[in-house]
């Protein structure tokens, strides 16, 4: 069968629409590429921030402490204690400040709390600041509250 300049043209472009395709089809399932960050560490970063704070809000104290360095574990659910019956209604989390090396960054979040004793809504500020050795995606926490104290004057 003689080749027509036609079928020439054909076959190379339908070699290119596969190739488009697959390469979809890989990018998407393998989620996003960003060339500032390849190994995609705040990624990580974001969502171990995110888990956190999430736990935080509902006051599942235990599970948050996983993400606190070891060394501040205690202290850590001794700030929590000072919570008592408080209720989180809301959170806001400011944009991550990440340094560099990409080995700390840090992230204040002020939650929106009340408790049965007070008829009215407190805001409590927590400095959130992750560290990391090494190229490893295994954040950790250490943070202050800034607000605790009102909860145990009222």
């Amino acid at each position: 069968m003689p080749r027509t300049p036609a079928r020439l043209i054909r076959r190379p472009l339908s070699i290119i629409l596969a190739m488009t395709v697959l390469v979809s089809v890989l990018g998407c399932a393998n989620g996003e590429f960003r060339f500032g960050d390849p190994f995609d560490r705040q990624l990580t970063l974001t969502e171990s921030q995110h888990r956190y704070t999430v736990l935080v809000r509902w006051s599942q104290f235990q599970k948050a402490r996983a993400f606190v360095a070891t060394e501040d574990r205690d202290a850590f659910m001794t700030q929590m204690q000072q919570l008592g019956d408080a209720r989180i209604t809301e959170y806001e989390s400011q944009p991550i400040e990440l340094d560099s090396k990409k080995q700390k960054a840090t992230i204040s979040v002020t939650y929106t709390l009340y408790t049965t004793a007070l008829p009215y809504e407190i805001k409590i500020t927590e400095e959130q600041e992750w560290t990391r050795s090494g190229i490893s995606n295994n954040w950790n926490v250490t943070s202050t509250f800034d607000g605790l104290r009102q909860l145990a004057f009222n």
